[in-house]
This record gives structure tokens, C-alpha cells and sequence, in this order.
């Protein structure tokens, strides 16, 4: 035989038990759950983008399971979208930090913050931020909430019939800008010449594609293509963050000049979520460049959440008529006035509008803003409750999309939208981690609390203010993943003022 031949053998060889040595742990995880023999054996799997990465995954749950081992390019992930396997994975101290690969484009466009933070560092400045979102403080943002609503009206009165949907998504985008500015900031950005609204929602959305592209196309995690690529091709990407950040500076320096909020909604800056950085300034708890970022990730987190689900929610009144109809009715029965969803809501209003609650999370269900996030195994080995062992150093991706979607939980009709699936009754007896839009556990999103109540008050008035319809059906949607979830095209919407309503 060739000597050189001899020689190129036993290199591969060699190479491939260097392989099976390096990865020993995740071979004999691989005989406890799902995995593909190819990819194990080449250390390599197909590279997704954001338009496949969903369907994908439902893909992989099929044919290997809900926990199952897999490799995206180079990189080896266990994903899972068993209820019992996301308890024991998001309760665990061994998986608080993020993952790398699906927090590179986060990390890249914000800055290190609140969402990227790891380990010891995050947990202290958890708790710094956490005031910010406590029961009282919300209550004090239910004004704003209220009388933000009309921004929205004024930008749906002028519409009637849409060739597609995206307007409406538009709308709901400069609608959270406005309403997170006012409790983030404590600015009436209708007042104030410092931000155009709809200029900045375009580019928070050019923005969202950047941050996909990083997190999903594997080679951007090579540092010098990804650098490159900052010179280049997304050199204007990151004005958005970079143009937030100054914003958030410039109101450090306002408020710790004595001043107060110039919106008539706030009465104190106190009641503000940037008041919870400018005490731990004023304590030198934390540094001005992290304070500032926390703050870019909030407004992020806040605007992208809210935003998504309000256009899933009125997609979703106009697919389901006879919902939105219960929906409509429960509202007037609470706001039986002629008002034309000019009500004021309180927090006991909200507690009464049970089957709006059950609406919105049915569509939170389908349609979670976040479908998948990443943890990282640090700190020793996790065993799960199934006896299979979770290796340190392991990326883990919590598959939410496909929970939400998985039929042993739901029933076999999971793929349909049905609001009774958040009766009482039906919650009793379902897994606690079967729903978790915000997610859950040790790292829970701390604006939760925040986006369920201005999600409330925010449909209630405009149930009661429209009507919703169009021709399109649930199966026809096209559903891709940009970080959040985004839909390929826009189906058509008709929105009517209601009869008890000035016509349109």
C-alpha cells in the first residue's frame, strides 16, 4: 500500500478518535435521547436560517423525539420541548447562563445588558432592576396605558380594508414605542422632537433582521467575518441601539440634575423604570455604560413582546368570529357605556376580563414572541428527571414553539386555536411549564407582569372600539423566525368601528 496513503488513514483515524474522545459525553447522551447517527458520526449538521429554523424543529420533535440531540453546523445542541425537561433545565442553578450561539446577534446589537448578562453578574443586577416591575409601580402605569390607547385609534380610524396585514403591524410597533418611552423614560414622544416614532420602528425592525442573521448564519460567529460584516454589510444596523443609548444618556443626566418627567401622565420620575438605574448610580452600584445598555435591553424587550402579540391577537379575532364576539360581549358587559373604547381600565377591571385573559395566552400559545432561547450547562453535569446527564459545557435550546404545539400536552388538536385550552378546568391538571411564553424558572422575563397588563388594557379598548375580518385562515399562515416570531406575508385584514362607534 502507498506509504502516503498509510499516512492520510491513520491521520483520519486518528482524527475521528479524537472526535469520539472529545465528545464521549455527548455519545453517551445520544443513547438516552434522539439523535441522528450522520450527524454524531461527522460532528456536523445542516446550517438553518431563520426561514426553516421552525419548521425544523417541529421537524426533529417528529423523528427524534422532543428531547433530542443535533448539531447546527459545527455546533452540538440538545433541544427540547418536553415539559418535564424544560423544568428541570430552567429550575437548575447549572443553567442560568445563555447560550452562545442563539445570544451572539442580542450581544452584538445591544450590548452586554440585562437579556445577555451571565452567572453572578446577571443575578446582582437582577436585582437592581427588579424594583422596577413591581405590583405598585404598574398599577401607576395603568394611566398611561389608558390614555396611550388613543395613538393606536387615531392610526386604525383611518384604515378600513388592507390588502395585508403588515400596516397593522406598523401601527402596533410605533404604538409600544410610544407607550415604553413614556414608562421607561417618562417622555411623551408626541412632545418632544428628540424621536420620530415611525422612523425608529423602521429601524427597530431592520434592526430585528440584523439580530437574526448573527444568531442564525453560523459563520458570523467567526469573529473576524462577523467584524468584517459590521465594516460592511451591517454598518448602519446597530444606529438604532447606538441612537437609544444616547436617548438613555442624555436622560441619566436630565434626571440627576433634579429634574422631573415632562409627560403629564407621570407624576414622579420615581414611578419610572429608569429610576431603579439612577438609584444605583447614585449608589455606585452599578457603572454608567451598563446602566445605559440594561436600559437599551428593557425598551427592546418591552417593545418587541407587546408589539408581536397585540398583531397576533387581532389576526386572531379576525380568524376566529365567533371569539371575538365573546370576547366583545365579555368587554361590554364590564364597559356596557356607548363609549367607543374610550374607557378607563383599573386593575380590577382587568381581573374581570377572564376570557380576554384566556385569548391573548391561546395566542401566546401559537404564536410565542420568543419560539426558541438558549441555555448554557455551567458549573458540573445536569441530570435530568429522565435519567439522561446533560454534559457541561453543552448549548441547550428550549424549543417554546414546539411545547406550545405539542400534542401529547394539548391534545390532538394543538395546531388550533381554541381559548377553552385556558379554562380553569382544562389548567388544572396541565404541566406548569407547558406554557411559558415569558419562560419560567430562575431566569423568568422580569417584564412579564408589565406586558400582560398593557396587553390587556390595550385589546379591551380596541375590541370594544372594532371590528375584525378577513379571508385568510389559520393554516395559512407562513410562520419564520427572526428572534421573534414573524410571518412570511401579511394576509389581508378589514377593520370596521363598531355600531356603537362613530362609523369610519
Amino acid at each position: 500500500m502507498d506509504p502516503i496513503l498509510v499516512l492520510v488513514l491513520i491521520f483520519l483515524i486518528s482524527l475521528w478518535l479524537y472526535h469520539r474522545w472529545n465528545h464521549r459525553h455527548l455519545f453517551a447522551l445520544a443513547k438516552k435521547v434522539g439523535s441522528s447517527r450522520l450527524q454524531m458520526i461527522l460532528g456536523f449538521g445542516p446550517i438553518l436560517s431563520s426561514k426553516t429554523i421552525i419548521q425544523k424543529g417541529l421537524e426533529n420533535a417528529e423523528k427524534l423525539g422532543q428531547d433530542h440531540l443535533c448539531y447546527i453546523g459545527p455546533y452540538p445542541q440538545f433541544v427540547t420541548g418536553d415539559p418535564d425537561t424544560i423544568k428541570d433545565i430552567l429550575t437548575s442553578k447549572l443553567c442560568v447562563f445563555k447560550g452562545d450561539l442563539t445570544y451572539t446577534g442580542l450581544n452584538h446589537a445591544l450590548g452586554k445588558g440585562i437579556l445577555t448578562m451571565q452567572g453572578s453578574e446577571w443575578l446582582q443586577h437582577r436585582k437592581l432592576i427588579d424594583p422596577a416591575f413591581k405590583p405598585s409601580k404598574l398599577v401607576e402605569f395603568l394611566s398611561i396605558f389608558n390614555k396611550k390607547v388613543k395613538r393606536i385609534f387615531e392610526d386604525m380610524d383611518k384604515c378600513h380594508q388592507m390588502k395585508n396585514s403588515y400596516d397593522i403591524l406598523v401601527y402596533c410597533r410605533e404604538y409600544t414605542i410610544d407607550v415604553t418611552g413614556e414608562t421607561v423614560l417618562g417622555k411623551d414622544f408626541n412632545e418632544t422632537t428628540e424621536v420620530n416614532v415611525k422612523h425608529y420602528a423602521q429601524l427597530i425592525t431592520r434592526n430585528l433582521k440584523y439580530i437574526s442573521d448573527i444568531s442564525f448564519k453560523v459563520f458570523y460567529h467567526n469573529n473576524f467575518i462577523l467584524n468584517l460584516a459590521n465594516l460592511t454589510i451591517f454598518k448602519g444596523a446597530r444606529i438604532t441601539s447606538e441612537f437609544l443609548a444616547n436617548l438613555i444618556d442624555k436622560n441619566i443626566d436630565y434626571y440627576s440634575d433634579g429634574n422631573q418627567p415632562t409627560s403629564q401622565n407621570v407624576k414622579t420620575k420615581d414611578n419610572l423604570v429608569i429610576a431603579t438605574v439612577l438609584e444605583a448610580l447614585k449608589n455606585d452600584t452599578i457603572g454608567r455604560h451598563l446602566a445605559i445598555s440594561s436600559m437599551v435591553h428593557v425598551f427592546s424587550a418591552a417593545f418587541e413582546t407587546n408589539s408581536s402579540t397585540m398583531y397576533f391577537v387581532m389576526l386572531m379575532l379576525a380568524m376566529h368570529p365567533e371569539y371575538q364576539e365573546r370576547a366583545y360581549a365579555e368587554v361590554c358587559e364590564v364597559f356596557p357605556e356607548n363609549d367607543d373604547g374610550e374607557f378607563e381600565l383599573t386593575y380590577e377591571h382587568i381581573t374581570q376580563l377572564s376570557y380576554l385573559d384566556m385569548f391573548i395566552k391561546e395566542t401566546m400559545r401559537l404564536f410565542p414572541t420568543i419560539p426558541h432561547f438558549g441555555r448554557l450547562v455551567v458549573g458540573g453535569d445536569l441530570r435530568l428527571s429522565s435519567g439522561a446527564v446533560l454534559p457541561e459545557g453543552l448549548e441547550l435550546i428550549i424549543n417554546v414553539y414546539n411545547v406550545h404545539h405539542n400534542k401529547d400536552v394539548w391534545g390532538p388538536h394543538a395546531n388550533i386555536f381554541n381559548p377553552d385550552n385556558f379554562l380553569p378546568a382544562n389548567m388544572e391538571n396541565r404541566h406548569p411549564y407547558a406554557f411559558i411564553p415569558f419562560s419560567k424558572g430562575i431566569r423568568f422575563c422580569l417584564g412579564m407582569r408589565y406586558a400582560e397588563i398593557v396587553l390587556r388594557v390595550t385589546m379591551a379598548k380596541i375590541i370594544k372600539r372594532y371590528k375584525f375580518s378577513t379571508t385568510a385562515k389559520l393554516e395559512d399562515l407562513e410562520i419564520h423566525n427572526h428572534i421573534s416570531i414573524q410571518l412570511k406575508e401579511h394576509p389581508p385584514l378589514t377593520i370596521e368601528r363598531r355600531a356603537n362607534s362613530n362609523k369610519i
